[in-house]
C-alpha cells in the first residue's frame, strides 16, 4: 500500500528489529561470546565456532535491518515532521533507529548512513561512512528523538510493542542508549566520552527501570524467532553450553546457571569446551552436556534491547571512571540484582550470599581497573543467552573476562572474530564498496 498509519508502520518496524536482534545476531554473539557452543552430534554453527562468516550469510540480517526496521522508522519519522499528532511516533522512530545504526555499526563498521535509506530517490548506491561519524549522528538521533517527545500530543499504545506509549520509559531508553554509545568510546575517544555522561550526569538524567522487550506468544508466527528457527532445523543438537559460562558461573556458586540451562542426563550443569564438539569424533551422547533452557530459547522466550541490569552496569562503569556522580558500588549490586529477578530460578535464591561471595564482591578498596573488570564480567554474565550481541560487542571492547580461542578456530594465534564481513549484495551492488573486511578486523572503538 502506498499509505499507510503510523499505528501498523511502528510494529513493523519493532518486529524487524526483535526478529534480527533475537535470532541472527543472537546467535552470533552467543557463540563468538562464548556463552554457546556447537554440538558434536550436528554441524549447522560448527563454521561460528570455527570464526567463519560468510557475505551470504549477512545479507538476510543486513537487510532486514535497512529495507526492514530502518526504512518503516523512517517512514514514521518523515511523517511526523508534517503532522503534530504524529509527533511522539517520529520521537520514538528516532529513537529507534539511533539503535538500529549503532546495532549494524558494531556488527559491521564502516557502514552507509547519511546516504541510506534513499533508494527511492534512486541513490542505490550509497557511501560508507567511517564509524566515528556514524557515532556522531547516532548521538545526534537520539538528542532529536529526546527533544521530539511531547506529553501534550497523541501517543501510541498497544501498536508500540517495547513499552506500549508510555513517553517516560523511551525517555530513559534514550538516555541508557545515549550512555552506552558514549561508554563504547571509552578507550578511542574518552574525552568524548567524560564530556558527554558529565553532562547527562550534572543535568540528573534518569536511566532505564524497565526491559526494553518484544515478547513472543507460543502460537504459531508469533513465537520467538530463535525458537522458530531452532525448529526449523528439526535438530535439538546444535546449540549447547559453553564451559566458559558454565565453568565461570558455577565457580561463583551462581544460581542463574540453572535457569540459562537444563542439567544434563546424568542431572548435572555441564558445558562443552568452546568449539571442542567437532573434535570428539565417534558416537556422543548429547545428554553428556547441558542445553540452554525454554527460558532462553522457548516459544516465548523475549527478545531483549536494553535491560534495566545493562543500565545499571553502564551508570556503574560511568561513577567508577570518575565521569558521572553517585555510588558506583550501589549501581554494580542493582545490575546483579535485576538480572537475577527476571529469571525463575534465580529470583528465589540468596542474592545476598552471592555478592558477597569470592570473585563478586565489589572490590571497594581497588584500583579503577579492578572495579571495571567485576563491572565487565557480571554484565557479561547477565547478558548470557538474553543479550547474546551486546555481550560479545562488549566482550570486544573491554576484553573482559579473558578467553581462549575456540578449539577449531581457523585465525590461529589468539585471535578472535571482531566484526561481521560485508553482505554478498552490498560487495557486488554498491559501487560505493570500501572494500572487503575479514573478521579478525578490528571495530574503530576496538583498541584493546
Amino acid at each position: 500500500p502506498e499509505q499507510v498509519d503510523v499505528k501498523y508502520a511502528l510494529p513493523s518496524a519493532q518486529s524487524y528489529l526483535g526478529y534480527t536482534v533475537g535470532n541472527q545476531l543472537s546467535l552470533v554473539g552467543g557463540f563468538w561470546g562464548q556463552y554457546w557452543t556447537q554440538g558434536p552430534n550436528a554441524s549447522q554453527y560448527a563454521a561460528l565456532d570455527q570464526y567463519v562468516y560468510n557475505s551470504t550469510e549477512a545479507d538476510r540480517p543486513w537487510s532486514a535491518l535497512y529495507a526492514g526496521t530502518l526504512k518503516d522508522l523512517d517512514f514514521i519519522y518523515k511523517a511526523g515532521q508534517t503532522d503534530v499528532t504524529k509527533k511522539n511516533y517520529a520521537a520514538i522512530a528516532r529513537i529507534l533507529q539511533a539503535y538500529t545504526y549503532q546495532v549494524i555499526t558494531d556488527a559491521w563498521g564502516d557502514v552507509p548512513f547519511t546516504e541510506s535509506l534513499q533508494g527511492d530517490k534512486q541513490l542505490v548506491s550509497p557511501r560508507f561512512d567511517n564509524q566515528e561519524a556514524v557515532y556522531d549522528g547516532i548521538l545526534a538521533a537520539i538528542d532529536e528523538g529526546l527533544a521530539m517527545l511531547d506529553d501534550a500530543q497523541p501517543t501510541p499504545h498497544s501498536d508500540d510493542l517495547i513499552f506500549n506509549g508510555d513517553l517516560f520509559l523511551w525517555y530513559e531508553f534514550a538516555n541508557t542508549l545515549k550512555l552506552k554509545v558514549l561508554l563504547r568510546q571509552s578507550d578511542i575517544r574518552p574525552s568524548v566520552a567524560q564530556t558527554g555522561i558529565a553532562e547527562m550526569f550534572a543535568n540528573g538524567e534518569l536511566f532505564l527501570e524497565q526491559d526494553a522487550k518484544l515478547f513472543y506468544n507460543d502460537v504459531r508466527f508469533q513465537q520467538s524467532p530463535l525458537y522458530t528457527t531452532a525448529n526449523a532445523l528439526g535438530t535439538s543438537s546444535n546449540i549447547f553450553a559453553s564451559a566458559t559460562l558454565v565453568d565461570y558461573m558455577a565457580g561463583t556458586n551462581d544460581e542463574r546457571l540453572a535457569d540459562y540451562f537444563d542439567a544434563n542426563g546424568g542431572g548435572q550443569i555441564v558445558g562443552l569446551a568452546q568449539g571442542s564438539g567437532k573434535l570428539l569424533g565417534g558416537n556422543q551422547t548429547d545428554d553428556t552436556w547441558s542445553r540452554p533452557t525454554e527460558q532462553i530459547i522457548g516459544a516465548t522466550a523475549a527478545t531483549t534491547l536494553i535491560s534495566v541490569a545493562e543500565s545499571d552496569f553502564l551508570q556503574a562503569e560511568a561513577i567508577a571512571r570518575g565521569w558521572g556522580s553517585g555510588d558506583d558500588e550501589a549501581a554494580y549490586y542493582a545490575g546483579i540484582e535485576a538480572s537475577w529477578a527476571n529469571w525463575a530460578g534465580a529470583s528465589a535464591g540468596d542474592v545476598a550470599t552471592f555478592e558477597a561471595g569470592t570473585g563478586v564482591v565489589y572490590p571497594t578498596g581497588g584500583t579503577q581497573q579492578d572495579k571495571l573488570t567485576a563491572i565487565f564480567t557480571q554484565k557479561w554474565v547477565a547478558m548470557g543467552g538474553n543479550q547474546n550481541f551486546e555481550g560479545w560487542t562488549e566482550w570486544r571492547r573491554t576484553g573482559i573476562p579473558t578467553f581462549s580461542p575456540s578449539a577449531t578456530s581457523v585465525l590461529g594465534g589468539n585471535s578472535f572474530p571482531a566484526r561481521l564481513v560485508y553482505p554478498t549484495d552490498e560487495v557486488t551492488s554498491n559501487v560505493n564498496f570500501p572494500g572487503i573486511k575479514t573478521v579478525s578486523e578490528k571495530m574503530w572503538w576496538d583498541v584493546n
